[in-house]
């Protein structure tokens, strides 16, 4: 399972709406700043700094191609967020502590 704080960063990424319609624009196609910013309707440098935010997080790479950088999604990071997500999804609380269907759950004290 991930480490928290990796989801989190993740999720603090995504909870901006234009953040969540860049990943989204990426997950089709590689794109440049300037595309980015022509589809959404926003400034190029408020682009930068989404994608910067992104980068960081760890949902967007970027590639260099001459004088432009392309950005396109991290599909892995994204299949392993969902991974997680459904993981915890499918711990059920019995009311006595969890228990799971799928892999691992530790069982909580209910002393």
């Amino acid at each position: 399972m991930m480490e928290s704080y990796r989801m989190a960063s993740v999720f603090r990424a995504l909870s901006c709406k234009k953040r969540f319609a860049i990943v989204k624009m990426l997950l089709s196609q590689e794109l440049c700043v300037g595309t980015i910013a022509e589809k959404l309707g926003a400034s190029q440098s408020s682009v930068s700094q989404h994608l910067r935010v992104l980068r960081d997080s760890g949902l967007v790479a970027d590639h260099r191609y001459g004088y432009h950088i392309h950005y396109s999604a991290n599909r892995e990071l994204l299949e392993k967020v969902t991974d997680n997500l459904l993981e915890m999804l499918s711990c059920t609380d019995d009311g006595d502590g969890c228990s799971r269907k799928g892999k691992s759950c530790v069982k909580e004290d209910t002393a």
